[in-house]
């Protein structure tokens, strides 16, 4: 079963996500699945990740499994944010380059890139 997310978000950051899946060759959708799957499992602090101060302009509706949206909203539950806030976080700061992926123990996930918050 699947289940829509709809976010707001700068219309800058919904341009990258779209180019992001243009040059994958890959749907929106899951360019946004493969990113906040790795999220879930990441090795960084929420509370050190700004969400964008830019006009929320644009929206993205998200089909996402509903295993993952459950993870997603029992994360953003958790964390005292809605699931398109943690989202719209999550996502501005992989492609501003505050989270990246990495390789632990076999499998990828999110991490903090500590020589980008050194320079913020």
């Amino acid at each position: 079963m699947t289940s829509v997310i709809s976010l707001r978000l700068p219309a800058a950051l919904e341009r990258t996500i779209r180019h992001n899946a243009a040059e994958s060759n890959m749907p929106v959708a899951d360019v946004v699945r493969w990113i906040l799957e790795r999220a879930l499992v990441g090795q960084y602090r929420f509370s050190a990740l700004p969400d964008p101060k830019q006009l929320l302009d644009a929206k993205l509706d998200i089909r996402l499994s509903s295993t993952l949206v459950s993870g997603i909203r029992a994360e953003s539950q958790r964390l005292n944010v809605s699931i398109s806030v943690y989202t719209r976080v999550i996502l501005f700061a992989y492609y501003t380059k505050r989270l990246i992926v990495i390789q632990t123990g076999g499998r990828y996930t999110l991490a903090e890139n500590h020589d980008e918050t050194k320079r913020a």
